[in-house]
């Protein structure tokens, strides 16, 4: 009985100092340690916004920033449009004949004002005819100017294919024809035509060259310029025999 005893307190007392020495190797837990906070991101550098704004278009490449470029919204749509509208378009269509120019019209002469000696007209038009009743036959002159060299200046007007004149009494001083597209009123005769068919269309003139054919009647002077190298007709003009 006193072997088991002593036996039994043999080991009470090994297994007291055991825990004591166990014990006194562990250090005090620290409660007011906190465990470092684990994050599932990766750490960032902060931005600093003292400088520009960043492009929200653009993208990080490589550490550095690559401006990406934005395409509108509609381009789609305004692809899709042009597109549609392309579709439509015929390539075989005929295209459509454009109306001619408007051009001025030519003035014409009553066959009862051609030329003759007993009325010497071009033009249709008689010398000494008041200026309101002659620019009224016609449309607005192309150009206007005043003769001054003489001493009874002329106010010219020009209608480019032909050109008339008066006086400081506004009545009509001459006519003078510029070009073929016009009738004169000479019997069908117009520029560019021969000295012979001139002859042929009024007779006989008063006077015969090279260089001028002329007629006169009841104080005018009828003059045909002719060109000697091809014996054609240059210009008509009618004036007074002052």
């Amino acid at each position: 009985m006193n072997k088991s005893w002593k036996l039994i307190s043999s080991l009470s007392i090994s297994l007291l100092t055991v825990s004591l020495l166990t014990a006194g190797c562990e250090k005090p837990l620290d409660r007011t340690a906190q465990p470092p906070a684990v994050s599932n991101y990766p750490s960032r550098e902060p931005i600093s916004t003292s400088g520009n704004e960043i492009d929200p278009s653009s993208s990080i490449r490589g550490g550095g920033i690559t401006p990406v470029s934005t395409p509108y919204a509609t381009s789609d749509h305004e692809a899709q449009v042009s597109a549609n509208r392309a579709s439509t378009v015929d390539p075989n269509a005929p295209i459509p004949d454009r109306p001619p120019a408007k051009s001025t019209p030519k003035p014409k002469v009553d066959p009862s004002d051609a030329y003759n000696q007993a009325k010497p007209t071009l033009m249709g038009l008689k010398l000494g005819t008041d200026k309101d009743s002659v620019l009224g036959r016609f449309s607005k002159a192309k150009d206007q100017f005043v003769m001054d060299e003489d001493t009874d200046p002329v106010t010219v007007y020009d209608y480019t294919d032909f050109s008339i004149g008066f006086n400081k009494q506004n009545k009509l001083e001459f006519v003078n024809v510029h070009t073929a597209d016009i009738d004169p009123g000479l019997r069908g005769l117009r520029l560019g035509e021969k000295s012979g068919d001139a002859i042929a269309a009024l007779g006989k003139p008063n006077s015969n060259t090279s260089y001028v054919l002329a007629y006169k009647a009841q104080g005018t002077i009828l003059k045909l310029d002719i060109d000697p190298t091809n014996d054609t007709i240059q210009s008509i003009k009618l004036f007074a025999d002052n």
